[in-house]
């Protein structure tokens, strides 16, 4: 796909069209999760910052200039949230040693407004069949916001499992879910509300 592909794309998906936007997605989806692993070191935020920029896109197709390069726009996006979610991780790291392991941090929610009342369905269904504890944690990260420090402190786990428990939790739902990622990407963006 050549850069007028992509502006044809880029001028369907402004216009809502779910198809392009996937198809955008099919392109540079593992390219743009290589460069923030690149940045970040660890899988699972590479992923989280894969579909962040994506629901991003999708926020502002409208904004979207079809005449840039969307290649540049997305990696530029992708090294923003990257940025940010390290530097954000860093300065709770230096809270938590300024005022001890027991203190607490709410993490930031990001309010959305999504109608796939039918994907949400079938994803609930999905999470309802996890293990008991994977189920457990995702529910607190995803459903009710708790970061992966606060739900280690909780459950009285590394941070690492949890982080490995979100990551196997969402890998379940895209497989069962389908190949066609985009419906991931739209579930991710429901329960982030």
């Amino acid at each position: 796909m050549d850069r007028n592909e992509d502006r044809e794309n880029v001028e369907l998906l402004k216009s809502g069209d779910i198809s392009a936007f996937s198809t955008l997605f099919k392109k540079y989806s593992e390219r743009l999760y290589a460069f923030a692993l690149s940045i970040a070191k660890e899988p699972y935020i590479a992923e989280e910052i894969t579909q962040q920029v994506f629901l991003k896109v999708w926020e502002k197709r409208p904004e979207i200039n079809e005449y840039l390069s969307f290649k540049s726009f997305l990696f530029s996006i992708t090294y923003s949230e990257t940025i940010s979610w390290l530097r954000k991780d860093t300065a709770e790291k230096r809270k938590m040693s300024r005022w001890g392991e027991n203190s607490s941090f709410e993490s930031e929610e990001t309010t959305h407004t999504v109608e796939f009342n039918n994907i949400e369905s079938l994803a609930n269904g999905i999470i309802d069949e996890l293990p008991e504890k994977r189920k457990e944690i995702f529910k607190l990260s995803r459903e009710q916001g708790y970061s992966y420090k606060e739900i280690a402190q909780k459950l009285g786990l590394s941070v690492k499992t949890v982080e490995n428990q979100v990551s196997a939790a969402l890998r379940t739902i895209r497989e069962k879910l389908g190949e066609d990622k985009i419906i991931s990407i739209l579930y991710y963006f429901l329960i982030s509300q």
